[in-house]
């Protein structure tokens, strides 16, 4: 039997266990009694692959946990279905420490150093990435570069995804950002900041927005997705280019809801959905994601229904 390969393979080369303690208002330089706490295996990747999956998706996971403390991840892939391939190294995954203020929703992260990885840990994650991508995989590459690699190692693994056939997505941010770029991509779905720092453009409003993710579909790649928080986000591709308004969200943490609408778009791209319905569910994804710690979807018939209250606008073309 031929060996079945995933339709997603999530590449986090620096996760992160996420302890988020909430606080009913931030003051530096004061003690605080958190209000409650949560912990979680994290990483944008892990976020991604984690909401794929729970929307039915054959999902892998991979880059490098420490030895000293793999047990929260485990438990998390065995938990969400997701196959483990990360690469076990000496020492101990980086904490990701997050305050949330009750008031204002506001987010302070602390984020630790994470593992450091060798050259040849870095060609191991290439080697997973030749042996369990094909051309009905699609590589997510996402979050922050682990101290000491450069850049240039995420041009070499877009090279080898698309070396095997995969189409890729992008969610990072700086010189990483910029490489894929280069390397070429499928999908990149930046912030405000990140695109404007990938531009060098100055994003002051949706029409510049606009312009800059338009420049990007020039390069070539064939889906852009910018999220811009409160305002809702932009969809441009081939088929048609969208708005999708902000709905009225009980905020809970802002933490993985980028993940979610990348996840979200994916989803609707595996599944052949129209763009107007790609961008629907990558917003009720990322709804989910606003109105729970665990990063978790609500039921078919809910972002049914929530998907039919998501409003959209074309745009110019």
């Amino acid at each position: 039997m031929a060996p079945q390969f995933p339709e997603v393979l999530s590449v986090t080369l620096n996760p992160a266990i996420d302890e988020t303690a909430f606080v009913d208002k931030l003051t530096p330089g004061t003690v605080h009694r958190a209000t409650s706490f949560h912990r979680q295996a994290g990483g944008k990747g892990i976020n991604v692959a984690a909401m794929l999956a729970d929307a039915g998706h054959r999902v892998a996971v991979t880059g490098f946990l420490g030895v000293e403390n793999p047990r929260v991840f485990e438990l998390f892939f065995r938990d969400r279905g997701l196959q483990d391939l990360f690469i076990r190294l000496p020492g101990a995954t980086r904490t990701g420490i997050k305050l949330v203020e009750a008031a204002t929703h506001q987010t302070t992260d602390v984020n630790l150093p994470g593992l450091e990885p060798s050259a040849a840990d870095l060609e191991s994650v290439g080697e997973v990435l030749t042996r369990h991508a094909s051309s009905d995989t699609w590589v997510v590459i996402s979050g922050s570069l682990p101290p000491g690699v450069e850049p240039g190692h995420l041009r070499a693994l877009v090279g080898g995804a698309r070396g095997a056939g995969a189409r890729v997505a992008v969610d990072t941010s700086g010189p990483a950002l910029r490489a894929t770029v280069e390397a070429g991509v499928d999908f990149l779905k930046p912030n405000r900041a990140e695109l404007a720092e990938l531009t060098g453009r100055n994003i002051d409003g949706f029409a510049d927005a606009l312009e800059a993710a338009t420049d990007l579909r020039r390069q070539g790649v064939a889906h852009v997705v910018v999220s811009l928080g409160h305002e809702g986000a932009l969809f441009l591709n081939a088929e048609r280019n969208l708005i999708a308004g902000a709905p009225s969200v009980e905020v809970v943490s802002t933490v993985g809801a980028g993940d979610a609408l990348l996840a979200g778009y994916l989803s609707g791209l595996l599944r052949r959905q129209p763009a107007e319905e790609r961008a629907r569910t990558a917003t009720v994804f990322a709804w989910c994601a606003l109105e729970s710690l665990d990063r978790a979807l609500v039921s078919e018939v809910e972002r049914a229904a929530r998907a039919a209250r998501i409003s959209l606008q074309p745009l110019p073309e």
